[in-house]
């Protein structure tokens, strides 16, 4: 009888294996959605039009973008968790959507446990940015100029958890400045009221902040990476501005439901490595300062989980306080 079971359950495996790699086979038999947690306009929803042109130039399916802004990627987040594991809802990461449910046990979902890895898209520095109204001329420029203030520095984010969000609070609370955070919807909302006086700083984008930069509008002070980053040399970093340890990159990376078929993500990822490795898609993803990902199923896993102990230990250790 036991030799029967086993036998009965290893057909079973074996058929369940069959139907899974017919299915991935006959894959796409639709056009495929990524899931955006941020507005139009801002780095995240460039990097998932990039990435959907060069997967849809490999699989030889439409590839539509869904912007679903709102409580710092959550929504697009739980959305993408829930919905049908076949591969055809797919989320663009941000790095918030790893630091949300840290910060926020009913997130409603765990970077880990909700889905499963596909492939880093491209990851970037953001730019510490002041109004070009502002005399600061340097991040200590800034520092002093907010401790001399009678008031509190006014900084706008792309939401609360967001890389932008935070990296302001590590820069208050190293600069020992009183801050006010004003959250956005994305960071070209945020931009606007900057641009108007409104705001006295924000960690941007790198490409708008350089080409806000460029016409005039702003000064840019550092950036967030930990050495001075290949597409902005004339900006110092952060540690170089006089904050050592100060390194935080804008990941961003494309993940399925947690129970999507393997075959089904293995093909998605192959052809997501190949359309990254394409020159041109490399040039586009440059052109917004960003460098651009490629790694297999199995390294972008491996970010993710060390991407999650390394904000756990700045949360436990103080370093970083989201209510700043």
């Amino acid at each position: 009888m036991g030799a029967i079971l086993r036998w009965l359950t290893g057909a079973c495996a074996a058929a369940v294996l069959s139907v899974a790699g017919a299915a991935a086979q006959s894959f796409p038999q639709k056009p495929l959605k990524f899931v955006v947690g941020f507005a139009p306009g801002g780095t995240a929803d460039t990097v998932a039009r990039i990435a959907a042109d060069a997967l849809s130039g490999e699989i030889g399916m439409a590839v539509v973008v869904e912007n679903r802004a709102g409580a710092g990627g959550t929504i697009a987040a739980t959305s993408v968790a829930a919905a049908a594991a076949d591969g055809y809802t797919l989320l663009v990461n941000a790095t918030s959507d790893v630091i949300n449910p840290i910060i926020n046990k009913r997130a409603g979902y765990d970077i880990e446990t909700s889905f499963v890895p596909i492939g880093l898209l491209a990851s970037s520095p953001n730019a510490l940015v002041v109004p070009a109204s502002l005399a600061a001329a340097s991040a200590k420029g800034l520092a002093e100029a907010g401790r001399a203030h009678s008031g509190a520095l006014n900084y706008g984010s792309a939401g609360i958890g967001t890389v932008s969000h935070l990296a302001g609070a590590l820069f208050c609370s190293l600069a020992h400045v009183r801050c006010v955070h004003i959250p956005y919807k994305g960071t070209a909302a945020a931009q606007i009221d900057l641009l108007g006086g409104r705001l006295d700083f924000m960690f941007d984008g790198l490409a708008s902040a350089q080409g806000n930069a460029r016409a005039g509008n702003v000064r840019m002070l550092a950036v967030t990476s930990a050495q001075r980053w290949p597409a902005a040399r004339e900006v110092p970093g952060m540690a170089e501005s006089g904050y050592p340890g100060f390194d935080m990159l804008t990941w961003f990376g494309l993940l399925a439901p947690a129970a999507t078929p393997a075959p089904v993500v293995s093909r998605i990822s192959e052809a997501l490595v190949r359309g990254l490795r394409n020159p041109e898609v490399r040039q586009r993803i440059a052109t917004i300062g960003a460098q651009a990902g490629g790694m297999t199923q199995a390294e972008f896993a491996r970010y993710i989980r060390a991407e999650k102990a390394r904000w756990r230990k700045l949360f436990a250790d103080g370093l970083v306080r989201v209510d700043e």
